[in-house]
């Protein structure tokens, strides 16, 4: 395990996306980090999370890449055959009766929970923007003062990802990523054959699909593995207790209040961009994120709740989740890293996002 593995921990409850490992990994290539030891004792704290779909699970490139017509490295991921097709999710007619009916117990998002067979079905669909130097490089608009020429073309790109949850969460997850590099458009304008082929060379669209199988949660090295029931098991339901709990555990291994404020918009967003974590859970983390004052909340009339909060660490950006307040589940996450509108080299237009997640979840009653 590399040390760009271990940035994906944050602490205990987060739930990391292959977008925000791309964002500590530009922070340890730039050569920002203070010292060693203070990555040492940062990373001593934290786990391996692999959200896989999650996030969405969940990258922009992690690195800035000189693209050649060589073979491009293995995936992390090992995709493993799926002699047959994986059978289409068939939806549950209507919601299934919650764990506590008859307990007298109200519980937040009534008829979220999957029941005794039932999956949480999560697919997200993710469109992200790549910027190509004369010289052949590539990399997120983040990244463009460490290009050696500036932007020349830029490419939307769609990647697919999927997530079965079991009800009993000690069963089998199961994760799918692919697609990838799927072609959406060319900017700026209409550009030739010439172009078109110059990305297929440099990102050619991969059509397999990666599959992984883990027991109990989420793969990797968490224990307790991230989304089972016991990783949940100590936090506090209360938004103002959950609230405090998440300060003090940051700050054992942060310095600083932009550091601890930057570490507790993580552990908060991932754990709802995650999508799967129990309905009470994600209420209390709503809850949670507006008391903090490192979001603005903004309600809507169509039963949604917007919360922007800006990423000062790092890369410099403004994301935003917009929250189904019938279910707390995120339906769309955007992120837009720091520049002026029409910036120099920059042929993109300003409504449109650097990463743009959209996720539809939702029970079914058979798994993959």
């Amino acid at each position: 395990m590399d040390v760009f593995e271990r940035v994906r921990e944050v602490n205990t409850s987060a739930s990391l996306t292959d977008d925000r490992v791309a964002a500590a990994r530009a922070r340890l290539l730039s050569g920002i980090d203070e010292s060693r030891e203070r990555n040492r004792r940062r990373l001593a704290h934290r786990t391996l999370l692999i959200a896989g779909a999650v996030a969405t699970t969940a990258a922009v490139a992690t690195a800035v890449v000189v693209f050649t017509q060589e073979t491009a490295p293995p995936p992390r991921v090992e995709a493993i055959p799926t002699p047959t097709p994986t059978p289409q999710p068939q939806a549950s007619p209507s919601p299934q009766p919650s764990a506590t009916s008859g307990t007298g117990t109200t519980e937040p998002f009534p008829g979220t929970t999957p029941q005794a067979g039932q999956y949480l079905h999560i697919v997200s669909v993710t469109e992200r923007l790549h910027y190509r130097s004369s010289s052949g490089e590539v990399f997120p608009w983040a990244w463009t003062t460490q290009s050696s020429s500036p932007p020349v073309s830029a490419l939307l790109a769609r990647d697919h990802d999927e997530q079965y949850v079991p009800a009993e969460r000690s069963g089998d997850w199961y994760q799918a990523h692919g697609p990838t590099a799927e072609k959406v458009k060319l900017f700026p304008g209409v550009q030739g054959p010439d172009e078109e082929q110059r990305w297929n060379t440099l990102m050619p669209m991969d059509g397999n699909v990666g599959e992984t199988w883990s027991t109990g949660g989420l793969a990797g090295d968490a224990f307790p593995p991230v989304g089972s029931t016991e990783y949940y098991a100590d936090l506090p339901r209360e938004p103002h207790a959950l609230l405090d709990h998440l300060r003090t555990v940051v700050g054992t291994w942060t310095s600083g209040q932009e550091e601890t404020d930057d570490a507790l918009l993580e552990n908060m967003t991932s754990t709802l961009l995650s999508n799967f974590a129990p309905a009470d859970v994600r209420e209390a983390y709503m809850g949670a994120l507006t008391l903090s004052g490192l979001a603005r909340t903004t309600p809507s009339d169509d039963g949604t709740v917007s919360f922007e909060v800006r990423r000062e660490q790092y890369s410099p950006r403004t994301e935003t989740m917009l929250v189904d307040e019938t279910t707390g589940w995120v339906t769309v996450h955007t992120v837009r890293y720091d520049r002026e509108s029409g910036a120099s080299g920059d042929m993109v237009p300003a409504d449109v996002p650097d990463i743009r997640t959209t996720y539809t979840v939702s029970l079914v009653n058979s798994g993959p």
